[in-house]
C-alpha cells in the first residue's frame, strides 16, 4: 500500500474542513489578543490548503516572492509556533516543519510517520494521554505532542516482512 494508502486518512482529514481549519486558527489568534496581519493570514491560509507538514522554505515557495517576503515568513511562523496555532515539529536530521494546529471542532490530531514509506498516519490524542499524566507523574517531564511527531511502523509497512 505505502505512502500513498496510508496517508490518505491524513490527507482526507485536513481536506474535509480546510475554511473551517482556517477560521478556527484565526480565531484562535484573536482569542490569544494577537492582530491577524495580512502575512499571518496568508501563512495559515497556505497550511490550512495542505494536509502535509511543510518547511519554512515551502511555505515562502508556495506564498511567491511577491507576496510575503521570506524573512516575514519566518518571523510569522515562529509567532505561530509560540502561540500554539502551528505546530513545529524537528524531525531528526531535518528541516523543522509547520502544520496548522489548532483546527476546527472534533478534529484534533497526533501525527505519526512511517520509518519505512515516510507516510503521515493520524493518531487520536486520547491514545497518549494516560503515557503523558505518567511521565509528568514519574519524572515531571510534560510532553509537547501537539509539536512532536511519533515514529514508527504503518499498518501496511507492519504487514510486510521487514528487509
Amino acid at each position: 500500500m505505502g505512502e500513498a494508502g496510508v496517508g490518505l486518512e491524513h490527507d482526507a482529514l485536513h481536506a474535509a474542513a480546510r475554511g473551517d481549519d482556517l477560521r478556527a486558527a484565526i480565531g484562535a489568534l484573536r482569542m490569544r489578543g494577537d492582530r491577524v496581519t495580512a502575512p499571518r493570514r496568508a501563512v495559515l491560509t497556505v497550511l490550512a490548503a495542505r494536509a502535509d507538514h511543510l518547511t519554512a522554505d515551502e511555505v515562502a515557495s508556495l506564498l511567491g516572492e511577491g507576496d510575503v517576503h521570506r524573512a516575514t515568513v519566518y518571523r510569522t511562523l515562529d509567532l505561530l509556533a509560540a502561540s500554539g496555532v502551528v505546530s513545529r515539529q524537528h524531525a531528526p536530521g531535518g528541516a523543522a516543519r509547520y502544520h496548522l494546529a489548532t483546527t476546527a471542532a472534533g478534529r484534533r490530531h497526533l501525527h505519526g510517520q512511517c520509518v519505512d514509506c515516510g507516510a503521515v498516519v493520524v493518531l487520536p490524542p486520547e491514545a497518549l494521554r494516560t503515557a503523558s499524566r505518567m511521565l509528568r507523574a514519574m519524572v515531571g517531564f510534560t510532553l509537547a505532542l501537539d509539536q512532536s511527531t511519533l515514529v514508527g511502523r504503518c499498518a501496511a509497512c507492519a504487514a510486510t516482512p521487514h528487509h
